[in-house]
């Protein structure tokens, strides 16, 4: 057997024009995050390619400077969010009242609500346009680069995943074999800078379930309490 440690994000710039990077807190949670990935005695990293994801390794690899080196995968990136909105909240807008103010008066709250409703119409495929990825095509890229590091792992081995809320949403309903509407929906409530365990079997790893399972789920219990955060 070996271990995944599955990892979110430190805290992104939410509200600002450039979301993706790490907000003075999300710096502090990745740090705190380094001190523990320097204790897990991890054999290899793998970071997605996001600003944010990249910065949460170099911000832990600050604390914990011997932290091994990272290999990036593409497929660790999270689902098009800012696609989604584009695309889906006009429609959100005609179908719903509620959500008409978004263009003229939007409010955190009404965007909020209105990118959980997105959320959930992409996770469960009823709405769709060629310009987003697909929830099926994303969960298809999420499970590729975890096969990638699950065949590349040796018995024993010990690897962490820096990523997003959604490939660990993916990662979780593939242990549990849920469907991929479940999937997204799991992804809501992973907490910045929290670490997900799985354990997979490195013998001839052919995603039979008896061969992947969940060992913890969110833990943030590395980051003081007033680091703890899920937006």
């Amino acid at each position: 057997m070996a271990s995944l440690f599955a990892i979110r994000h430190g805290q992104a710039s939410y509200g600002q024009a450039d979301y993706d990077k790490l907000s003075p807190r999300g710096r502090e949670q990745a740090g705190a995050l380094g001190t523990r990935l320097a204790a897990l005695k991890l054999d290899a990293i793998f970071v997605g390619p996001l600003t944010r994801q990249q910065q949460t390794y170099a911000s832990a690899c600050d604390a914990a400077p011997g932290l091994p080196p990272a290999t990036t995968l593409a497929g660790l990136a999270e689902y098009p969010a800012f696609e989604m909105l584009q695309h889906f909240v006009p429609r959100l807008g005609a179908e719903d009242p509620k959500f008409a103010a978004l263009a003229t008066a939007p409010t955190p709250r009404l965007l909020d609500d209105a990118f959980h409703v997105v959320l959930s119409r992409w996770g469960s495929d009823a709405w769709q346009v060629p310009e987003v990825e697909r929830v099926d095509a994303f969960v298809g890229r999420v499970r590729a680069a975890l096969d990638q590091m699950f065949r590349a792992a040796t018995s024993g081995a010990r690897i962490a995943a820096i990523t997003s809320a959604g490939p660990i949403g993916v990662a979780l309903g593939l242990a549990l074999e849920l469907p991929a509407a479940r999937m997204v929906r799991s992804s809501v409530v992973i907490r910045n800078a929290s670490i997900s365990e799985l354990r997979f079997r490195t013998t001839d790893f052919d995603w039979r379930p008896d061969q992947l399972s969940l060992v913890t789920f969110n833990s943030t219990d590395h980051l003081p309490a007033e680091l703890v955060s899920e937006r």
